[in-house]
Parts: structure tokens; C-alpha cells; sequence
């Protein structure tokens, strides 16, 4: 089903503009009116086709809604198209039946067992109105911040109530542990859609995979311990058998916490334990000497700051423990979500506007594996795409 144009948020027209290399300025009603005669241009002209769409379990996109892939010539539209199939035949249907996930464990089982990983894992706001669209993913890392490859993802999508008293949109609140608001800097949504009990389940795929491979080199998973509802998750897990890695707070997330409690002499101290190099025999009085010069009187924010700390030493010495780090010193600068920050700005600007319906039933995933073929592309072929190469699949319905 396709979005109006007078549907269109005001970075929706910035993005289909700039694709077409047309004029960004002015008012909003004067680059829909931009954007309106350009797409006119388009229809009346026979020089390219329209791409073909990609579906599965009845969720379908059209691959040349996006801005970037309009403007593809047919060797780089073809480059795309490999990687973006072996990524669909990796979506399936989630186990509760209640939509699709994405989840490739061979990145996984490929890691080089003598290099320390971490797992990054956040929901993004891709659109906040007409209806709220957030999408959950989980990544591993090098500790070094390299290699950082997407091998989960789910796409949620919720409905806005009205309110008629106040004659406003109320925003949803999903889970008990999340209270809804908005930043004062960039009003965006902060409720969490997905909940504690859908995380688990995700993370129980990857730490099977971990166990089936007997992968030993995940010293941590980098999240907002908060938002996400670690606590929560991290019995379920254990109540279903499964040992949860080392939780360490996001340090972008952390600090933005301890600004918004308007602590400043955390977030200095926060920064110089970030880019420290510890040394195996000095590491402990290295973070002590760091600390102690903290003459904050904001206790919250002390607790906050020393919760991160002190889970700092058991995952310096479970790096130490591998060929990659051993009795070498050790940077944290890239144990964070910083490349995962990035990726999801990047999808909240790249991503079609499409309808809550079609959404709702899984074109918000497919939408993301597009635009992880798109972050990925190059002339260099994926391993994945490779193994397709080799293997001769029998027809089947993606319907």
C-alpha cells in the first residue's frame, strides 16, 4: 500500500529531494510541490523500469522506494539484490506468531576465537507519527569496535490513541519499567516497545549459538541496562538455563544519564576511564586513582557511575584471558555502541515512509535488511553471498 506524498514528514521530502538532486530549500508545501513535479517527471519517463519487490510471509517492499536505490544503474542494482536475498532467507516467522525477525547465527559461529567480542543491543525510533515504528536489534563487536555485523532484528510497530479531553495523541506505554517521555533536545519518543520477555528470547537464540559452538571470547553486552530492562531479562534467561554475559551500561547512554541528573563531575570521570589504557598488575589502582578524585555531592549519580565501574575488572580480566589481549594493555574506547548509535541515525533518515497496516505485518523488517544490504554494499562479495554461489536452491513461495 502506498503512503500519500502529502503524507510525508518533513525529512521524508529532504531525503526523496536530495535523491533526485533537487532544491531542499524553502517551506515544506513548496518542496512538495518540488517533489510532486519531479515524480510526474518519473512517470512519464520510460528510460528505467521499476525495480522489483521483495516479500516473505505476505509482508512485501518495493525495493525503489528507496531514495538511493532509484538511482541505481543495473550492475549496482544487481550487487544489491545478492545481498539483500541472502539476508531474506534468514527472516522467519517469531515464535509467539506476533510478527518476523531476522536472525543469521553463521556470523556467529565465524568469530575468530582468539579476539574478544562484544554484543550490542538497541531499539531504534525509525517514525513517531502517524504511529510509533521502533526497531530491536542485536550486533556483535569486536571489543576494539571492528567487525561490527548485525545477527538479530525484529520490527515493532503501535497505533497512537487519541485522547478527545485533551484532543492530543496519546503516546502508548508498553511496559510497566518504561515511563514514556520526551528529550527536551531532539522530542523523541523514549518508550520501549519490545519487552524484557521478547529480549530474552532473542538473546536465547544467540547464547545457544555461543553454546552449540562452544564460544567462550563474549566478555560483554553493551546496552541501556535501564530502558531495555536487563534485570528482567537476565532472569528469564537464567530461569530458562542460560548463563547472561556481563552487562555493562552503554557509556553514550550512561553519560547521557548522568547529564540529564546535571553531574558533570561524573561524566569527566566517566570519560577518563573510557579512553585510560589499563595494565594488567596496575588496572585496580588505576580505576581507584580515577575515582577518588569525584567531590560530587549527587549521590544517584555517584551509584550510577561506580555500577558501571565496578563491573569494569571481570571484563579486563576475561580479555587478558585470550591470545588477542594477553599481557597487553587494554583501551575501552571501543566497548560501546558508538558504530551501533550511528547505524540507527542513519535508518531513522533512510527508511520509506510505508503504512501502519503493511508495517504492522512485517515491511518495517524487510525494510531493515534492505538497508543493511545498502550499509554493507560493496564490489566485495559477503561469505554469505558466496555460499549462495555454490548452492542451487529449489523454488520456493516467499508468500
Amino acid at each position: 500500500m502506498e503512503v500519500p506524498l502529502s503524507e510525508f514528514s518533513s525529512l521524508d521530502l529532504e531525503r526523496e529531494l536530495y535523491a533526485r538532486a533537487q532544491n531542499t530549500d524553502g517551506l515544506k508545501q513548496e518542496r512538495f510541490g518540488r517533489l510532486l513535479a519531479a515524480r510526474q517527471q518519473d512517470s512519464q519517463s520510460s528510460i528505467r523500469a521499476r525495480r522489483s519487490s521483495i516479500a516473505k510471509f505476505g509482508a512485501r517492499v518495493q525495493m525503489d522506494d528507496f531514495a538511493e536505490i532509484k538511482m541505481f544503474d543495473p550492475t549496482e542494482f544487481e550487487l544489491l539484490s545478492n545481498k539483500v536475498q541472502w539476508r531474506l532467507d534468514r527472516v522467519r516467522r517469531t515464535e509467539d506468531g506476533e510478527g518476523l525477525e531476522y536472525f543469521h547465527p553463521d556470523v556467529l559461529s565465524r568469530i575468530d576465537r582468539s579476539k574478544t567480542y562484544t554484543l550490542n543491543m538497541d531499539e531504534f525510533l525509525v517514525r513517531q507519527e502517524p504511529y510509533i515504528h521502533k526497531i530491536f536489534v542485536i550486533f556483535i563487536s569486536r571489543t576494539c569496535g571492528q567487525e561490527h555485523k548485525l545477527c538479530y532484528a525484529r520490527s515493532l510497530a503501535k497505533l497512537r490513541s487519541w485522547d478527545e479531553q485533551t484532543e492530543e495523541f496519546e503516546w502508548p506505554l508498553i511496559t510497566t519499567e518504561n515511563i514514556t517521555s520526551l528529550t527536551a533536545d531532539n522530542a523523541e519518543l523514549q518508550t520501549t516497545l519490545i519487552t524484557p520477555e521478547n529480549i530474552a528470547k532473542a538473546l536465547s537464540y544467540v547464547l545457544e549459538t555461543f553454546r552449540d559452538n562452544n564460544l567462550e571470547n563474549i566478555v560483554a553486552i553493551a546496552c541501556d541496562t535501564n530502558r531495555l530492562g536487563v534485570p528482567a531479562i537476565t532472569m528469564l534467561l537464567e530461569a530458562s538455563g542460560h548463563v547472561m554475559p556481563a552487562t555493562l551500561y552503554d557509556i553514550y547512554d550512561l553519560q547521557s544519564s548522568l547529564q540529564n541528573m546535571f553531574c558533570s563531575a561524573c561524566v569527566r570521570i566517566l570519560m577518563r576511564v573510557e579512553h585510560e589504557i589499563y595494565t594488567k598488575t596496575t588496572y585496580g589502582d588505576q580505576l581507584c586513582k580515577l575515582c577518588s578524585g569525584n567531590r560530587t555531592k549527587n549521590m544517584n549519580a555517584v551509584l550510577l557511575l561506580m555500577e558501571y565501574v565496578n563491573k569494569l575488572p571481570q571484563i579486563l580480566n576475561t580479555m587478558w584471558s585470550f591470545e588477542e589481549h594477553l599481557d597487553k594493555p587494554i583501551s575501552l574506547i571501543g566497548l560501546n555502541n558508538r558504530l551501533l548509535k550511528i547505524y540507527g541515525s542513519h535508518i531513522k533518515r533512510e527508511l520509506p515512509p510505508i503504512t501502519f497496516e503493511d508495517c504492522a505485518a512485517g515491511s518495517g523488517l524487510l525494510q531493515l535488511i534492505i538497508f543493511d544490504a545498502l550499509w554493507c554494499i560493496s564490489t566485495e562479495a559477503e561469505p554469505e553471498e558466496i555460499n549462495m554461489e555454490a548452492i542451487v536452491y529449489a523454488p520456493h513461495s516467499q508468500d
